[in-house]
């Protein structure tokens, strides 16, 4: 039976640029998140796409140490709520390679449209080379606007990158970046499986 779920974006700002946009019209241009690019898709694993570290250009996919950077804070997140740690996918790692490379050649590191991907997405931007915990982190604090015993996220907030961190039947994850010309990152992280069902808690 086919579910429907939901693929979230976060907007990372460092606090000077976040407060030059709430006070100046002119940068709000500057401060916005970039839309998903038309016609954009996620990198099958194995596929042709795919690019290693080096092709990447950014903070890749390939060493372990990066790895460990994407998965501490995740199985941290889902330890505090009883949940099996995540696996890193090495196919996973390298279609986000592919993805955030093909977003940074064709669409100014803008956010994927991940829509049609089989794979649960979270994705961050920043205006600022942010490093994967720090954006992972951020994703994880979604949860102080997420109530379990209802499985409800507060009025005007979102919590979807949260849930998908944690969500229990998801087992494997893989994740890259891309530097922009720009100075911005451009993060996403493929889940497998997929979470954020409709209906369904995440744990």
């Amino acid at each position: 039976m086919a579910h429907s779920r939901s693929h979230h974006h976060l907007l990372l700002l460092p606090a000077p640029m976040a407060t030059a946009c709430l006070l100046l019209a002119t940068l709000l241009a500057l401060c916005a998140a970039p839309a998903p690019t038309h016609g954009a898709r996620v990198l099958m694993p194995g596929g042709a796409g795919a690019v290693t570290k080096a092709q990447q250009g950014g903070t890749g996919s390939g060493s372990n140490a990066t790895a460990d950077e994407y998965l501490a804070p995740h199985n941290q997140a889902r330890a505090a709520v009883g949940v099996a740690p995540l696996r890193w996918n090495a196919g996973l790692a390298s279609a986000a390679a592919g993805t955030v490379a093909q977003q940074r050649r064709q669409g100014g590191c803008a956010f994927a449209d991940v829509g049609a991907s089989p794979y649960g997405a979270n994705q961050g931007w920043a205006s600022y080379r942010a490093r994967p915990a720090e954006v992972v982190a951020l994703w994880v604090a979604e949860g102080r606007y997420y109530t379990h015993a209802n499985n409800t996220c507060a009025a005007g907030r979102q919590c979807g990158t949260y849930t998908q961190v944690v969500w229990r039947n998801t087992a494997e994850v893989g994740c890259a970046q891309a530097s922009c010309a720009t100075g911005a990152t451009l993060t996403l992280c493929l889940y497998n499986p997929h979470g954020n069902v409709q209906g369904q808690s995440p744990y």
